[in-house]
């Protein structure tokens, strides 16, 4: 195998080696940069492994919206959290996770607006 496709290879597996342990957001509902005209009831994350769900800030036009989080839900790969009745505005989602496996944090966040409708 020449030098080059070996480290290639090499590169490849430690890259892949270090997105394991971390749970990546892979898909949101409402989906960041969502454009709504009915207020969402609930808000749905799916992550890339188990995790356990440690921050979850919900903010409209900066202003902070209260959310019940357990705080002894089990880890798990996708969360549905009520959500409390939404006003039309601009919202932003805040998330901390922890890996169930080894406990690696990882953070994101995401946006959606509720427009008046049509």
């Amino acid at each position: 195998m020449p030098k080059f496709t070996r480290l290639a290879s090499i590169v490849a597996l430690l890259s892949s080696a270090v997105a394991f342990g971390h749970a990546r957001l892979v898909s949101s509902s409402p989906p960041d940069h969502a454009s709504l005209t009915v207020a969402p009831q609930s808000l749905n994350l799916q992550f890339s492994e188990t995790a356990q769900l440690a921050v979850l800030k919900l903010s409209a036009d900066g202003v902070s919206v209260p959310l019940h989080l357990a705080s002894d839900a089990k880890a798990t790969d996708h969360f549905t959290i009520a959500l409390p009745a939404l006003k039309p505005g601009s919202y932003r989602v805040e998330w901390t996770a922890l890996a169930a496996d080894d406990g690696h944090v990882t953070k994101g966040a995401f946006s959606f607006a509720i427009v008046a409708g049509p």
